[in-house]
């Protein structure tokens, strides 16, 4: 997001460098917003592998001790 500011007599104008960190605020936080609805999307689905990986290894354990009393 390269911006360019134009000079007053004391350096960059006031106005565009507030405006353009009111961009970069704006654009940092609805990257942040994405990135924090992905995050807890990959956290219920971790969550639901590892239930699904809980009732598998409880099956493998089940299936072990049916064929141990044949």
């Amino acid at each position: 997001m390269a911006e360019g500011f134009k000079n007053s007599l004391m350096g960059f104008r006031k106005q565009d460098v507030l405006s353009y960190i009111e961009k970069l605020s704006e654009h940092y936080a609805q990257t942040i917003a994405e990135k924090d609805e992905e995050i807890e999307t990959l956290r219920a689905k971790n969550r639901e592998l590892k239930q699904k990986l809980k009732e598998l290894r409880q099956m493998k354990k089940d299936g072990n001790k049916h064929y141990d009393h044949q």
